[in-house]
């Protein structure tokens, strides 16, 4: 997916009778990424979406992880990646929102653990006010964004975002190897937090970072949603220390009407079956 010149976003579409189709870009972990099938989500989806929302962990920040490390990948050559997936996707999609998870937040973690005060001041100053390289790369595509919640009180959440009046997107450190125990998790904790963190009650909740993907009716009028992965298989895995549940390749889409969530039009892709 490298491209040595930047085409620019594709042409504007107008939404017809307020109507707007959705794709979820579940989590990348460029350089680990399947580039065919990340190719085919754009191609498939890209001309008839009016938005992408990337629920996470398009970079891996594999240089920067604390884990035991069986391969060298430099930060310079997971950029590289990184920046071609974002701009293949600011190139097949009218707009692109990112949210941020807990990959592409780790340099900022370490920069906080190691830095001084003073020395996280002046990184601030020399890039835009930002610890995060994936919000820096952001800046440079006139049709990507990061998420960013606002709180009735005034504070930015970057890991979670809103799409019309009843949907909500999010990248929770989460995790359960009961199928749907983490959906079931997240929902409770959007209805324990709903009035602190202004969000209404949502009827699809689509979560990523599992790796894995379903949809299931839960409630009398809301549908939980695992998006998928598009990534290879990750190291652990492999591991003798069993775990886990296999993941999952594919991604999720949904349509609205003037903002309202068509929740029989919530379809999937799974790349690993026939």
């Amino acid at each position: 997916m490298m491209r040595e010149r930047y085409s620019g976003p594709p042409t504007p579409r107008k939404k017809k009778n307020g109507y707007e189709r959705v794709c979820v870009v579940p989590d990348v972990h460029a350089p680990f990424h399947e580039e065919e099938f990340l190719a085919e989500l754009c191609a498939r989806e890209g001309p008839i979406s009016t938005k992408a929302i990337a629920i996470g962990d398009i970079s891996d920040a594999y240089a920067f992880s604390t884990f035991t490390k069986y391969e060298n990948v430099s930060f310079s050559e997971e950029w590289a990646q990184v920046t071609s997936v974002v701009q293949a996707l600011s190139e097949a999609f009218q707009e692109v929102e990112i949210v941020i998870g807990n990959h592409d937040e780790r340099l900022e973690k370490r920069l906080r653990e190691r830095l001084s005060a003073d020395q996280i001041a002046a990184v601030l100053y020399m890039t835009g006010g930002t610890l995060c390289p994936l919000t820096a790369l952001a800046k440079h595509y006139p049709n990507v964004s990061i998420a960013k919640h606002v709180t009735p009180s005034g504070h930015s959440v970057d890991w979670f975002t809103t799409c019309g009046t009843d949907a909500w997107l999010g990248h929770p450190q989460k995790f359960s190897r009961v199928p749907a125990a983490a959906l079931r998790a997240v929902e409770d904790w959007i209805r324990d937090h709903e009035t602190v963190m202004g969000l209404g009650r949502p009827r699809l909740i689509v979560m990523g970072h599992t790796h894995q993907l379903a949809i299931v009716p839960f409630r009398s009028d809301t549908l939980l949603v695992e998006c998928g992965s598009v990534c290879q298989v990750q190291s652990y895995q492999l591991s003798p220390r069993l775990g886990g549940r296999p993941q999952k390749r594919g991604y999720i889409w949904f349509e609205q009407h003037d903002g309202t969530t068509d929740l029989n039009s919530v379809g999937m892709r799974w790349f690993d079956v026939a």
